[in-house]
């Protein structure tokens, strides 16, 4: 087997820029919310985090996954 066939079968990694910027934007909306907010209720402060750390990490790999395909 040639190193092409073997490239095709494996399926294609997710960019580590597209994890850290999710994960950074989770953690800075985490302390965001939580020190905005006087009560610290765990769930307050994870959706939000999960919401935008999703968020940005989906924005970024479509960005790196089109720029990637050109």
């Amino acid at each position: 087997m040639s190193n092409e066939d073997q490239g095709e079968s494996l399926p294609p990694k997710l960019p580590v820029v597209a994890i850290l910027l999710g994960s950074i934007a989770a953690f800075i909306t985490a302390g965001a919310v939580s020190w905005s907010t006087p009560d610290g209720n765990l769930v307050v402060t994870l959706v939000p985090a999960l919401a935008i750390g999703l968020t940005v990490f989906g924005l970024a790999l479509r960005r790196f996954r089109r720029g990637g395909s050109k």
